[in-house]
């Protein structure tokens, strides 16, 4: 009698699946509003960078519509 030999299928094993670690419920909860708090303070830094740049544009054009009235007068 012969025997058909099962070929494994590729499963989702552990190395391929991000590893997970048992933690205490509390630092779950810390490291999530840790991540919170940095992506809040990410999307901070990039309003003011913007703010930044348009007060900067802001200043050249005022500092020069002074210096051309002030040559004017």
């Amino acid at each position: 009698m012969a025997t058909a030999k099962k070929v494994p299928t590729k499963k989702a094993t552990q190395v391929d699946m991000e590893p997970t670690y048992s933690m205490a419920p509390e630092v779950k909860d810390w490291i999530e509003r840790a991540h919170a708090t940095i992506n809040h303070h990410k999307g901070e830094i990039e309003r003011l960078k913007a703010e930044n740049k348009e007060l900067k544009a802001y200043k050249r054009w005022a500092e020069h519509r002074i210096l051309r009235s002030d040559q004017e007068e």
